[in-house]
């Protein structure tokens, strides 16, 4: 399966090729005993809240929090993007994107001018243990059984769901799981309902998307293209929008892939009502922006080639998160509703 577009091949979250040598690992053991319980606070005199404790199903188990976390760190590319607006900073969160608060602009202010530790892909079990978490969450990740189970012996690891595919969680979900494991259940409903809220209004403002053939690409300098599949996080927002997939993409790949390469031979494929071009990196977009290849597509010709030079809202889109799609909104909808026009 191709990694989830924009993190690393490498990002997988498997441990350090150094390991955890077992001096490191009792030493670590020794000093971090507590941390499952709030940083050495014995359970008996930690935080508890209404319905606590919580078991949450994952794709390698069960993992049961005994009190509301006060503590956190996620390990999921955009978990982050659930945990600030229920007002918690995670001690460290996952870098996905290029800007140095490790987090979006849709969310930077809800840092409230704290720094998480930044985790790449490289990230080890001792570097996370060491910020004492009494709750992991690692849901929109690629995170392995080995790494789950050495996490899990000092605090409780929310991984992926079941059946889930890696980096494939719907925004919903996520931020179901993850309100469930801050015991905040009654927020997290609410972000969700403004942000389908959000969605429905945006759609019912802009019948001209109803039906109407949409692709997604991602490509670079180089000409290299790839197309978004019905997997992936991308589509699943535009087709809320009333937009959907062009039948030429959407029979691409095998169920499990976030993205296809297309060759320049037939670039033709990536033709449709409206064409959403995205890039590798934000000094790729003047390249792309003279590329013949896409310039020369029926959709480009009519005005339906929709270049997204904002990279903040490439970012955004890829994303999508409860906390990004209000911010893509916004902004892409004019776009989209001119192009289709």
């Amino acid at each position: 399966m191709s990694s989830r577009p924009g993190v690393p091949a490498a990002g997988t979250s498997k441990l350090s090729r150094r390991g955890l040598l077992l001096g490191a690992a009792g030493a670590a053991a020794a000093g971090l005993s507590a941390c499952a319980t709030g940083g050495g606070t014995p359970q008996s005199q930690a935080r508890s809240a209404p319905g606590f404790p919580v078991t949450i199903a994952n794709k390698y188990g069960r993992s049961t929090i005994e009190t509301a976390p006060q503590r956190i760190v996620t390990l999921g590319i955009t978990d982050h993007d659930v945990a600030l607006p229920l007002g918690v900073v995670p001690e460290g969160l996952y870098q996905w994107g290029p800007w140095s608060s490790g987090v979006g602009p849709w969310v930077e202010q809800m840092l409230r001018g704290k720094r998480p530790k930044l985790f790449g892909s490289d990230y080890t079990a001792e570097s996370v243990v060491a910020l004492a978490p009494q709750a992991i969450t690692a849901v929109q990740s690629a995170l392995t059984s080995e790494m789950y189970n050495r996490l899990g012996k000092f605090a409780p690891v929310v991984a992926q769901p079941p059946n889930s595919i890696d980096y494939g969680v719907a925004w919903r979900q996520q931020a179901e799981t993850i309100g469930k494991a801050l015991g905040k259940p009654e927020e997290t409903a609410k972000l969700i309902a403004d942000t389908q809220g959000k969605i429905e209004r945006t759609r019912r403002e802009n019948p001209v998307f109803e039906g109407r053939t949409h692709v997604t690409v991602r490509t670079d300098s180089k000409g290299t293209y790839a197309a978004y599949t019905a997997q992936d996080a991308r589509t699943h927002l535009l087709e809320q929008l009333g937009l959907r997939l062009s039948p030429s993409i959407r029979e691409l790949g095998n169920g499990e892939e976030f993205n296809v390469k297309v060759s320049k031979e037939n670039v033709g494929m990536l033709d449709a009502d409206v064409v959403l071009v995205t890039t590798a990196k934000p000094t790729d977009v003047q390249a792309v922006r003279n590329d013949p290849l896409l310039n020369n597509l029926p959709a480009a010709k009519r005005g339906g080639l929709v270049l997204l030079d904002d990279y903040d809202l490439t970012m955004a889109l890829g994303s999508s998160t409860v906390s990004s799609i209000p911010f893509v909104l916004d902004r892409i909808a004019p776009m989209l509703a001119k192009a289709l026009s």
